[in-house]
């Protein structure tokens, strides 16, 4: 799946990898190696509610990008050091982009992201 800004001169693209199990959701990137340029994961739920997470057995800083059930841009915090505990923007979402670190320089809360598939 392919994700970018819509009406933005901004520009921000990501091949994402999509977890809507609650084993996936649960293991995030943990254990995990370092993501990829222009690669991340994006964790899907079910419906919105506050989505807190913590970076424990992840060992590599990330950005993280709340999206709500419009696909706007809820909250983004940037480069989370690793082993960092509840991380929680208390600001319903619906899904969670984790990134590489300094990969949302370019994004905004409010900017609206597009699916290329299976829209949220």
């Amino acid at each position: 799946m392919m994700l970018e800004i819509k009406n933005r001169k901004r520009k921000f693209s990501t091949i994402t990898e999509v977890r809507s199990s609650i084993f996936g959701q649960l293991k995030g990137l943990m254990f995990s190696l370092p993501l990829k340029k222009q690669s991340s994961l994006l964790l899907k739920f079910n419906k919105q509610k506050n989505l807190p997470i913590h970076m424990l057995f992840v060992f590599f800083p990330i950005d993280a990008v709340w999206i709500n059930s419009r696909n706007n841009i809820v909250h983004i915090k940037r480069n989370i050091k690793p082993f960092t505990i509840n991380i929680n923007p208390k600001t319903p979402s619906k899904a969670i982009l984790e990134t590489s670190k300094n990969a949302t320089r370019n994004l905004k809360v409010g900017d609206k992201l597009i699916f290329t598939s299976n829209n949220l």
